[in-house]
C-alpha cells in the first residue's frame, strides 16, 4: 500500500441495473402517465371531431334527411294501428246491436298501408345506415392519413421522449375505437333524438293528459342519464390511458427480451405489466359496469311509465273519452317513447369512450413539429 491512498479506492462500484429495457438502451422511452380522473377538454374535442366531417358536409345533410323521412314514417304507424283497432271494437259493438258489424274492406286497407309504411322507413333507415358508414369511414380514413403525416413531421427527441406502445395504441386503438363509437353513437343518437320528438308530438295529439303523465318520467331518465354518463368518463379516459401504458410495456420488453434476461430482469418486467394490467383490469370493468347500468335503470323508469299509462288510458276509455285503439296507439307511443330515452343513454357512454380516444389522437396531431432549419 504505497502513494498514500487505499486501494480501495481504486474499485469501483458496479453501475445500478437499468430499471427498463428503455434505460438500458440510454433512451428515455418513459410509459404514459398516470390517467387523468377528468377530459383536459370534453367539449373542445367533441366539436373538434365533429368538425372534421365538415368536408362531408352534404352527405351528412342527406344522413339527416333520411333519418328525418324514416322517424315520421315509423311514429305514424301506431296511430294507423290504433285506427285499425277501432275499427275492429266499433264493428263488433255494431254486431253486438244487430249492425253490419266489421268493416272488412276498411281494415285491409288500413292494415296494408300501416305496413307499407313500416317497409318504407326501414328502406330509408337501411339507406340512412349506408350514407352514414360511407360518411365515418372517410372522416376515419383522413384523420389516420393526418396522424401518418403528423408521425413523419415529429422530431427525433419528441419520438423518443415517448413510449412507442403508446404512440402506437394511439394510432391503432384509438383511431379504431373513435371511428365505432361514432358509426354507432351518431346513428342511434339521431334517430332517438327525432323518435322522441315524433313521439311527444303523436301523444299530444292523441291526449295532452296522458302525454303529461308520458312526459312526467323524462326528468327521472335525465337525471340517471346525467348522472351515470359523469361517472362513466373518467373511466373510460383512465381506460384507454392504461391500454397505451400496457401496450407501450408490451412493445418494450418484446423488443428488449435479450437485455431483459442479460440483466436478469424479467420478474421485475413481469411485476410492471402485473400492475398495469391490474389498473387496466379495474379501469375496463369499472367503465363497463358503469355503463351498463344505464339500460337497466332506464327499462325500470319505463315500465313505471306503462304501468301509469296503462291505468290512466283504461280509466279515459271506461267513461268514453279515449277509443280502445287509442290508448293501444298510446301504450305503443310510450314504448317507443322511453326506448329512444334508454338507448340515447348508452350511446352517450359509447360516445364518451370515442371522445375520449379523439382526444388522444388529437394531442398527437398538436405535438410540436420538427422545424424545416432542423430539418
Amino acid at each position: 500500500m504505497t502513494g498514500g491512498h487505499d486501494d480501495a479506492d481504486d474499485v469501483r462500484q458496479p453501475p445500478a441495473p437499468p430499471t427498463s429495457t428503455s434505460e438500458m438502451r440510454g433512451g428515455r422511452m418513459n410509459t404514459v402517465g398516470v390517467p387523468t380522473e377528468k377530459s383536459k377538454d370534453f367539449a373542445g374535442s367533441s366539436k373538434r371531431l365533429f368538425r372534421r366531417l365538415g368536408p362531408e358536409r352534404p352527405k351528412a345533410y342527406m344522413v339527416l334527411a333520411l333519418a328525418v323521412a324514416s322517424v315520421a314514417l315509423v311514429v305514424s304507424g301506431p296511430k294507423i294501428l290504433g285506427h285499425a283497432t277501432n275499427l275492429i271494437f266499433e264493428g263488433l259493438v255494431r254486431q253486438s246491436r244487430g249492425g253490419t258489424g266489421i268493416d272488412f274492406a276498411a281494415l285491409h286497407t288500413t292494415l296494408w298501408f300501416a305496413v307499407g309504411l313500416y317497409l318504407l322507413g326501414y328502406l330509408l333507415a337501411y339507406l340512412q345506415a349506408f350514407v352514414l358508414a360511407g360518411v365515418v369511414q372517410r372522416t376515419m380514413y383522413r384523420l389516420r392519413a393526418d396522424v401518418e403525416t403528423k408521425l413523419h413531421a415529429m422530431p427525433l427527441s419528441y419520438l423518443d421522449r415517448q413510449a412507442r406502445g403508446d404512440l402506437l395504441s394511439r394510432v391503432t386503438n384509438d383511431i379504431d375505437n373513435v371511428a365505432q363509437s361514432m358509426q354507432q353513437s351518431l346513428s342511434q343518437l339521431l334517430q332517438g333524438v327525432l323518435t322522441i320528438a315524433g313521439t311527444i308530438g303523436m301523444m299530444l295529439w292523441i291526449s295532452w293528459q296522458l302525454a303529461i303523465v308520458a312526459v312526467v318520467t323524462v326528468p327521472l331518465s335525465l337525471l340517471l342519464m346525467k348522472k351515470i354518463a359523469g361517472q362513466s368518463k373518467s373511466r373510460f379516459i383512465a381506460q384507454w390511458k392504461h391500454t397505451g401504458a400496457l401496450n407501450a410495456q408490451v412493445e418494450e420488453t418484446f423488443t428488449g427480451h435479450p437485455i431483459v434476461k442479460a440483466f436478469g430482469r424479467q420478474r421485475e418486467a413481469q411485476a410492471r405489466f402485473d400492475a398495469t394490467n391490474d389498473k387496466l383490469y379495474e379501469a375496463g370493468f369499472a367503465a363497463q359496469f358503469i355503463s351498463g347500468c344505464v339500460q337497466p335503470a332506464m327499462v325500470m323508469v319505463g315500465n313505471l311509465n306503462y304501468v301509469a299509462i296503462a291505468v290512466f288510458g283504461g280509466l279515459k276509455v271506461a267513461n268514453g273519452s279515449l277509443g280502445l285503439g287509442d290508448v293501444q296507439a298510446f301504450i305503443q307511443y310510450s314504448r317507443q317513447f322511453s326506448q329512444p330515452l334508454t338507448q340515447t343513454a348508452s350511446m352517450v357512454n359509447v360516445l364518451q369512450s370515442g371522445i375520449a380516444s379523439a382526444e388522444r389522437v388529437f394531442e398527437l396531431l398538436d405535438a410540436p413539429e420538427q422545424s424545416a432549419d432542423a430539418a
